[in-house]
């Protein structure tokens, strides 16, 4: 068996080389064991030469996939730290928010006056890229830990400002429910507290109290609701005559005595400065005038406390045209 494999790889190779030219034939002999051998040896040159070129491929295709991820990777640590700079703005705002509308102070708890500082996300991402030499020196918590930031202050941002939203809706709606309005033009001719009876004249005369403001003008001079509110009373009522109640929310509500006719029913809900009855002289009344009552928490309070006197014969603009106070 060696002697026939010897003898198969001592044979002689003749390789020819025929040109298409004038020139010579070429002509090269060997043995079989030795084109074997070179045979061999350039496969494995071969292929070791491609193991090593695709190693060094895989190398420059990852680098630079690395390159490209670390590009992508900062430019979104610049785009979190303009995320972050416009929630600084916000939380700047906020402040300023609060502090026209006398509210509380920010949520932040970190106080305006601590000493803060350090460097960016892009700065960190950067220099971990410096110091491990690739976007796999980046940790994963950094991410983690610089979106969870993100997400809390934005909700908490967000919370704030539905928390300004609220207050500034809250104190409109207690503005346009306090009766701060006049509720029709017209004299004084009564104001709230302690007077004599004016339907007992002369010697003997007895002190009431008045619950209310008396303002005197034509029959038929028109009556405005003085803040919003829902009607909860038209009708007749002893004393009062023709009467209107208005419950206007957060314990206030104001009546209208005296009226010729009312132009609402209960239930309605009524805007600020809508004309809601025609004054006149019902019930228990010397002529035609309009009696007018603020109760707070149940109990008449003094009209004039809400009613803001300027010049100017604006109705709605808090004075009543002709205003004066009759002795």
């Amino acid at each position: 068996m060696r002697k026939k494999i010897l003898d198969a790889l001592s044979r002689r190779l003749t390789v020819l080389i025929i040109p298409q030219t004038q020139r010579k034939l070429w002509r090269w002999q060997c043995s079989t064991g030795f084109f074997l051998f070179w045979l061999g040896l350039w496969s494995a040159m071969t292929v070791g030469a491609g193991v090593v070129v695709g190693r060094h491929v895989d190398y420059w295709i990852t680098k630079a996939d690395n390159q490209v991820m670390l590009a992508k990777m900062t430019r979104l640590a610049q785009e979190m730290d303009r995320a972050r700079f416009i929630l600084d703005q916000a939380r700047s705002t906020d402040r300023q928010l609060r502090g026209l509308l006398t509210m509380a102070g920010s949520r932040d708890p970190i106080d305006a006056a601590t000493g803060v500082g350090g460097p960016t996300l892009a700065d960190r991402l950067s220099l971990g890229a410096m110091l491990g030499g690739g976007a796999s020196a980046i940790r994963q918590a950094d991410w983690h830990r610089e979106i969870a930031r993100l997400r809390r202050d934005a909700e908490g941002r967000l919370a704030s400002f539905q928390e300004i939203g609220w207050y500034v809706g809250n104190q409109k709606s207690l503005r346009n429910a306090t009766p701060s309005l006049w509720p029709t033009e017209g004299a004084i001719t009564s104001l709230f507290g302690y007077r004599f009876s004016p339907m007992h004249g002369g010697e003997g005369e007895t002190g009431e109290f008045h619950s209310g403001l008396d303002i005197a003008n034509a029959a038929d001079t028109l009556v405005h609701a003085t803040a919003d509110g829902t009607v909860r009373f038209s009708g007749w009522s002893h004393g009062y005559g023709n009467m209107l109640v208005i419950d206007h929310g957060y314990g206030v509500s104001t009546l209208y005595g005296h009226t010729s006719k009312a132009l609402v029913k209960a239930g309605e809900r009524v805007m600020r400065g809508q004309v809601i009855a025609y004054m006149g002289t019902t019930g228990r009344s010397t002529g035609a005038h309009l009696h007018y009552e603020v109760w707070r928490q149940g109990r008449p309070v003094d009209p004039m406390s809400y009613l803001k006197v300027r010049s100017g014969p604006d109705l709605l603009g808090y004075a009543p045209r002709g205003l004066k106070v009759r002795s």
